[in-house]
C-alpha cells in the first residue's frame, strides 16, 4: 500500500494532536528503526540488509509501505500537467507521431520494444521529458535511465543504468542484476508502465540482456512473462556514431559485436528516427543558426566516416581551430 504522507508527517501530525503522548520502550524502538529505514531506503539499502540489526514492526509497518513506489509518485501532479502542456505544444510533427506510438503501446501494457535514433540535436532528451511528465501526471510509474552518469542528469529523476538495475561488473556474459523477486524494487518494477534507457548504444549488449532475463524473472506471474522484458515497455535512445560499448583490449570487431543492435533482442526493437534538428530553431539569429549546421554536418561526416574519402575506417583529421579551447 502506497500513503500519501511520509511517516514521519504522520508522526508529527500524532504528535500534534497528542500532546501528553507516552511511548513505552518498544514503541520508542520501533519509530527509531523506522527513520533509520527511511534513511537507508533513499540510498537504496535497507536494514533486512544487515542480518543482525531488528526490523519494525507492528503498526510501524503499515506507515512504511514501500518507498521506492512512493518516490516515483512523489511528484507536483499540477506542475507536471503544465509541463507536459507546454512541451506537448512544442512537438515537431514527427515527435508527435513517435510520442502518440510509445503512449498508445503504454496504454495497453502488451509489451514493446523501441529504439529512438537520432544524432545530437534532434530533440530525444526533449522526447524524455515529454513523456515522463505526461505519465507520471498521471501517477504512472516511469524510471529513467542512462548508459553514464552525465548522460542520467539531463533526465528527470534519471539515474545510472547500473544503478537502478543493480548490474553487477564486471562485464560477462552471464552478468545479472542483483534484484530479488521480493524485494521492494522487484516491486516498484511490477508497477513500472515504462522505462527509457539514454545512450544505449554506450552500453553493453550483455546489460539488456541481463535485464531481459531479470524482467521475466520479475513478472514470473504474469501470463506474457515469457515475452521480450517480461512484457514490459522499453524506450532506447542514442546514436551509433558516438561512443560505441569500450571493450578492454578489444578489436574493432570486438566492440560493434558488443553493441545493443548485435544482441538478440535487437530482432524485437521497432526503431523510430528522428531527422529534424531542433537545436538549428533555437538559435539567436541566422549566424549563430548556420554556426550549428555546420557543426553537425561536421559531426555526422566524422561518424559516418565521410571525412577524407576513401578510408578504411582510421583516419587522422584537423579538429577546426574555433572550436579548440586553447586557454585553460
Amino acid at each position: 500500500m502506497v500513503h500519501n504522507t511520509l511517516p514521519s508527517e504522520v508522526l508529527m501530525q500524532t504528535y500534534d494532536l497528542n500532546v501528553g503522548l507516552v511511548l513505552n520502550d518498544e514503541e520508542l524502538q520501533n519509530l527509531t528503526l523506522l527513520e533509520i529505514e527511511m534513511i537507508l531506503q533513499t540510498n537504496r539499502r535497507t536494514l533486512k540488509d544487515f542480518c543482525l540489526t531488528p526490523y519494525p514492526n507492528g503498526y510501524v509497518l503499515e506507515q512504511l509501505g514501500n518507498q521506492l513506489i512512493y518516490d516515483e509518485r512523489n511528484y507536483d501532479v499540477a506542475q507536471l500537467k503544465t509541463e507536459f502542456t507546454n512541451m506537448f505544444a512544442s512537438l515537431t510533427g514527427e515527435q508527435n507521431i513517435i510520442f502518440n506510438k510509445i503512449i498508445n503501446v503504454v496504454t495497453t501494457q502488451k509489451g514493446g520494444v523501441f529504439f529512438l535514433h537520432g544524432n545530437g540535436g534532434m530533440g530525444k532528451t526533449f522526447m524524455w521529458k515529454t513523456l515522463a511528465s505526461y505519465l507520471r501526471s498521471k501517477h504512472q510509474i516511469v524510471i529513467t535511465i542512462a548508459s553514464s552518469g552525465i548522460a542520467s542528469l539531463l533526465l528527470p529523476g534519471g539515474r545510472t543504468a547500473h544503478s537502478k538495475f543493480k548490474i553487477l561488473v564486471p562485464t560477462l556474459e552471464n552478468i545479472i542484476c542483483n534484484i530479488e523477486p521480493k524485494d521492494d524494487l522487484a516491486k516498484m518494477m511490477r508497477q513500472t508502465q515504462l522505462i527509457i534507457w539514454d545512450e544505449a548504444p554506450m552500453a553493453h549488449k550483455h546489460y539488456f540482456e541481463a535485464l531481459d532475463r531479470k524482467l521475466r524473472d520479475i513478472m514470473g506471474n504474469n501470463p506474457n512473462s515469457n515475452s521480450i522484458f517480461g512484457c514490459k515497455v522499453i524506450v532506447f535512445g542514442g546514436d551509433f556514431r558516438q561512443i560505441l560499448p569500450v571493450v578492454p583490449r578489444g578489436t574493432r570487431s570486438d566492440i560493434v559485436h558488443s553493441s545493443l543492435n548485435a544482441s538478440y533482442i535487437w530482432n524485437d526493437c521497432e526503431v523510430l528516427t528522428l531527422t529534424r534538428n531542433t537545436r538549428l530553431q533555437s538559435g539567436s539569429n541566422p549566424t549563430e543558426c548556420l554556426e550549428v549546421e555546420q557543426f553537425s554536418k561536421w559531426l555526422l561526416n566524422i561518424g559516418e566516416g565521410k571525412l577524407l574519402e576513401p578510408n578504411d575506417g582510421y583516419v587522422e583529421f584537423d579538429i577546426p581551430s574555433e572550436i579548440l579551447i586553447l586557454n585553460y
